[in-house]
């Protein structure tokens, strides 16, 4: 489970010849020639986004940039390429805007802004404020809601420019990032649950495997244990069940729902039982939603919850969960 990581580097290249620059960048670096929000919307914290601009100026923007090319790969290698290369003879100047560093948010956002500040310093920016004026050995700290597993580009408004180089940065975090996180939550707590997997038809593994999937591409939280155990369905009556035992800041209400989904197909079909507990309580089904409408049955709530679920999934995630799910069936 993600709490921060690296975002892209960002390189500014003076030059005359621009197109000759871009295609350099694009035929012999894998580049892609795009804008600057879908950059944001593809990169990753390998990446790095190349502004070439004219050479009029005493200091680069975003806003002067004739061409935005993206990179999958460091800002070193980059540079390293283009010294090698006749290229270089091509280029004015070249200089290296601020680093980035994404980091997620579970609560109250503008009190993890405050504990930053206290931490950092720090100055209140937009991205491409916080990019033109940054310099190489300064460092922005975004913040998002998303998952930080794959390429990030719904950021809050609020973005901090520090100015420390992100090696510092990055150990401070290290230190405090879930010391922060906690005191952000809406009650400053994380939740221990116990999930219990059942099956009558004994594929415990095969729903674990979805289970895991899911969380994982979720970033639901932190696997501390598991172990087989037994249930107590009906008075006098027990079942073997595999616990897994969560470690996480989502609710006890928000897991619930995701484990709702989980328990039919996208058409409706009953699949395993995921039972949830808290402080040794059972979450039942019709606590995740106390508003629904009446004669709402678990069914019709389960599929209100998978329809969410693919939402915050990538289609070719709802692909590999659905072929898990026909290889049970």
């Amino acid at each position: 489970m993600l709490l921060f990581r690296i975002g892209p580097r960002h390189l500014f290249f003076r030059t005359e010849y621009i197109n000759e620059v871009t295609d350099f960048l694009v035929t012999n670096l894998k580049g892609e020639i795009t804008d600057f929000w879908k950059a944001f919307e593809k990169a990753s914290e390998n990446s790095t986004i190349c502004y070439i601009t004219g050479i009029d100026h005493e200091k680069t923007y975003v806003e002067d940039a004739k061409k935005i090319v993206l990179i999958n790969d460091a800002s070193s290698p980059i540079l390293c390429s283009i010294i090698s290369s006749n290229i270089s003879k091509l280029l004015q100047k070249v200089d290296m805007g601020p680093a980035t560093v994404v980091m997620r948010v579970a609560g109250d956002e503008h009190k993890l802004i405050d504990k930053l500040k206290e931490i950092f310093g720090g100055k209140e920016v937009d991205w491409i404020e916080g990019i033109g004026i940054g310099e190489k050995d300064d460092t922005i700290i975004a913040l998002t809601k998303k998952v930080l597993n794959g390429p990030v580009a719904d950021f809050l408004d609020t973005k901090l420019l520090i100015s420390k180089p992100i090696r510092e940065v990055q150990e401070r975090l290290r230190l405090e990032g879930l010391r922060l996180i906690t005191q952000n939550l809406d009650d400053s707590q994380w939740y221990e649950l116990r999930i219990n997997i059942y099956d009558s038809y004994g594929n415990y593994f095969k729903h674990y495997d979805r289970l895991m999937f899911v969380l994982s591409k979720l970033e639901m939280g932190m696997v501390l244990g598991e172990s087989w155990t037994k249930d107590f369905g009906v008075l006098l009556y027990s079942v073997l069940t595999y616990q897994v035992r969560l470690f996480t800041f989502h609710t006890p209400i928000e897991i619930k729902k995701i484990l709702m989904a989980l328990e039919y197909t996208i058409e409706g079909e009953r699949l395993v039982d995921f039972d949830l507990y808290y402080k040794n309580k059972k979450v039942y089904w019709y606590e995740a939603n106390k508003k629904r409408g009446k004669g709402k049955t678990k069914l019709d709530e389960a599929k209100i919850y998978r329809q969410s679920l693919y939402e915050k999934l990538k289609p070719k995630d709802i692909k590999t969960l659905e072929a898990m799910e026909k290889s049970i069936i």
